[in-house]
């Protein structure tokens, strides 16, 4: 199981910088990240190996943050694979929340989904993945 967190900051770019220097000094180690700046506020979404120190780090600091299990798949590197996936959770009555790419390497493709239903989702990606589902 994979955990993704999101933290929202009001203010400035260097309020978001703030915010993520609080965790490097933890020793919390980011996989990934995806920003957005949504009005005056940055929603941050990341996933970390760190989760543990993480939720310290953000509690400690009396920081607002939220957590949920996600889908993470990885896929052969070719055109369409997040279409295929994304296609499968959809047609079996998933509502896609969030999508991103976390990793890519010549021959695979790492895809995070954030998804209304996190059980029936494993189950449906577990029958399509090429290589594995978190």
């Amino acid at each position: 199981m994979t955990t993704e967190f999101e933290l929202t900051v009001d203010g400035s770019s260097e309020n978001l910088l703030d915010a993520f220097n609080m965790l490097a000094e933890h020793q919390v180690n980011l996989d990934t990240i995806a920003t957005a700046k949504v009005d005056d506020k940055y929603v941050m979404k990341f996933l970390t190996g760190c989760e543990e120190e993480c939720r310290r780090t953000f509690m400690k600091s009396d920081l607002h943050f939220s957590e949920r299990k996600v889908i993470v798949i990885e896929m052969y590197n070719k055109p369409g694979q997040w279409m295929k996936a994304a296609r499968a959770l959809v047609s079996a009555g998933v509502g896609i929340e969030t999508s991103y790419l976390s990793g890519q390497t010549s021959d695979k493709l790492r895809f995070v989904f954030g998804v209304d239903d996190y059980d029936k989702a494993k189950h449906v990606i577990g029958q399509i993945a090429e290589y594995s589902v978190d």
